[in-house]
């Protein structure tokens, strides 16, 4: 498949990054690198482009916004004044309601999984893909061996409902799920825990 980009669609996703990119100014990933947070949401975007090429750019641009609602304040309204209707609808749907308590929010993301639609679902996929190799490249301050466990297992429940939209996401899902478990493991025969 070759990849053919028009100026409308350049437009739009470096419109996205610019979005996300003054949204996000303030924070910084949860790990001792302390990275931007844009980090994050670019990657989940290649990540969708490399294994599914032939994606929508409002995807692709949903994809860069995905945490503009639920961790900056943006509005579904904003989204839509900016872009359109199709990218405003699939960021609502992989975003969290921040007035919920964490356990209620986790959980719910496991119950709305099958309900989401195809292209939320890509967005979602590629999230926790990038979500886990976080916890081998750049672990949260403060968490331990059980909690990063915790969070695979979690993650893998979250997917499962998503992985019917791409082989490669859910192939790579599996590898870094296998890859956390595995060093994580290791690291526990090593000291002993």
């Amino acid at each position: 498949y070759v990849f053919t980009m028009t100026v409308r669609t350049m437009q739009l996703l470096l419109k996205s990054v610019d979005f996300a990119a003054r949204a996000h100014r303030d924070q910084r990933r949860k790990g001792p690198a302390r990275e931007p947070y844009i980090n994050h949401p670019i990657e989940v975007s290649r990540l969708i482009v490399e294994c599914e090429p032939a994606t929508a750019e409002d995807v692709l641009c949903a994809a860069i916004l995905h945490d503009v609602i639920e961790d900056c304040g943006a509005t579904h309204g904003e989204i839509l004044a900016c872009f359109n209707e199709n990218i405003a609808n699939i960021v609502l749907e992989v975003s969290d309601d921040k007035a919920l308590p964490r356990d209620e929010r986790k959980a719910m993301q496991i119950q709305m999984a099958p309900k989401l639609s195809n292209d939320a679902k890509l967005v979602r996929l590629a999230d926790k893909i990038a979500n886990v190799g976080a916890m081998l490249t750049d672990t949260p301050i403060g968490w331990d061996r059980s909690q990063i466990l915790q969070y695979a297992d979690w993650a893998e429940n979250v997917v499962a409902p998503c992985r019917s939209v791409s082989q490669g996401l859910s192939d790579r899902f599996d590898a870094i799920i296998r890859d956390v478990r595995a060093w994580h493991a290791g690291e526990a025969e090593r000291t002993g825990s």
